[in-house]
């Protein structure tokens, strides 16, 4: 009779627990259709949680003009997500004793590159990869933009020297810093940090991620935009035309809104459209790839103990007493994050091909995913 009852009692607790699961699931599935609703295009997602099966989800047409279902392994731009992958091949260097941290960038860059770099003989490889140099970001100069979207600079694959050109004539904004102890955020570090890998390995940047990360941990739908020998091609990236450059983009029909949205195509006007972002925002990849990729990270697969010291301090924060290990990534059409969360050991991945929504946004969603994932009330 008791063998009857634990059986019949362990039964109502895996079936509660199945019902549990279900209605978690079906509150992240809710927040996805939600935000499609509100006026995302498309969002895919990942949600993993302690002592639960991991979840995955997508909602909304990664293509508006023909109504296209998003796929669940659609590939979408990553933006400054990239940068997490550049830094984890300049670490490997490290490994290889390839190159030191402490190294003055001068020491891996050409004659012409260093005089466009103030301080260059004091700024290290670590001044780059904490964002702590004080070079200027290219992304910050208006003239960058215009090229982008009234002169057909989307159009076609940008060269590092030439994304150069646009911090030349502009003052440093702070000497370097002592590294960690201040982020003054700069595309241009990163941009900088690509050409030093191609120096040291006399390779391209795109095989030493290929060589490195994408075909060792088998990311297979994990390429690198206007380098891809495939030539292939990530979901569409839509925008609200709400900057100057691409209300200027609109006037002038370099690009036009999508019948019936508020959206502009911007990948469908722009043939290379994030081309240009190469090694500080460049890579396009899936759920399944980035679970991959993170998973790799963070059981160190991927670097010696001192190293993956190095990456964990490159991409942690604390925000309103939540700790968090990853990296997120906007541009015009693009948004993605990846963090896993502490101590609550939750790991959210999203992916969302458009940007412009005020009401419904990247971190929106994830503060929704978030507050289920960890039983917040």
């Amino acid at each position: 009779m008791n063998k009857i009852w634990c059986l019949l009692f362990l039964a109502s607790l895996l079936s509660v627990n199945a019902l549990y699961s279900q209605s978690k699931g079906d509150k992240y599935q809710e927040i996805l259709e939600k935000a499609h609703d509100s006026g995302l295009p498309s969002i895919t997602t990942i949600v993993q949680s302690p002592g639960e099966k991991e979840w995955r989800g997508k909602s909304g047409v990664g293509n508006i003009e023909n109504a296209i279902p998003i796929d669940i392994n659609q590939t979408f731009r990553l933006a400054s997500i990239s940068k997490i992958f550049t830094s984890i091949v300049i670490l490997q260097l490290v490994d290889e004793n390839k190159v030191k941290l402490t190294d003055s960038i001068s020491k891996y860059l050409d004659a012409e590159t260093q005089t466009k770099i103030p301080n260059v003989n004091t700024i290290t490889i670590l001044h780059l990869l904490s964002h702590s140099s004080g070079i200027y970001s290219f992304t910050e100069n208006n003239r960058f933009w215009k090229e982008c979207y009234l002169n057909g600079g989307m159009s076609r694959t940008w060269r590092p020297n030439e994304i150069l050109r646009y911090i030349e004539n502009k003052k440093p904004v702070s000497k370097p810093l002592e590294p960690f102890s201040k982020k003054l955020y700069s595309n241009t570090n990163y941009i900088l940090l690509g050409m030093i890998i191609e120096r040291i390995t006399n390779n391209t940047l795109n095989m030493e991620y290929q060589n490195r990360i994408f075909t060792p941990l088998k990311m297979n739908d994990t390429f690198l935009e206007g380098y891809d020998s495939q030539g292939r091609k990530p979901v569409d990236s839509y925008a609200v035309a709400n900057s100057s450059i691409l209300k200027s983009a609109v006037k002038k029909k370099d690009i036009q809104k999508v019948n019936g949205s508020q959206f502009i195509n911007l990948s469908q006007e722009y043939e290379q459209y994030n081309s240009w972002a190469w090694a500080a925002g460049g890579i396009s990849s899936n759920l399944n790839d980035l679970a991959l990729f993170f998973s790799a990270i963070r059981n160190h697969e991927l670097l010696s103990s001192d190293t993956q010291k190095v990456l964990f301090l490159l991409n942690s924060s604390k925000d309103k007493g939540i700790a968090f290990f990853g990296g997120t990534g906007g541009s015009d059409g693009i948004q993605a994050t990846m963090l896993h969360l502490m101590p609550s050991d939750v790991v959210i991945i999203i992916l969302i091909n458009s940007s412009g929504n005020e009401k419904n946004n990247l971190s929106s969603v994830f503060a929704e995913l978030f507050k289920i994932a960890s039983n917040k009330k």
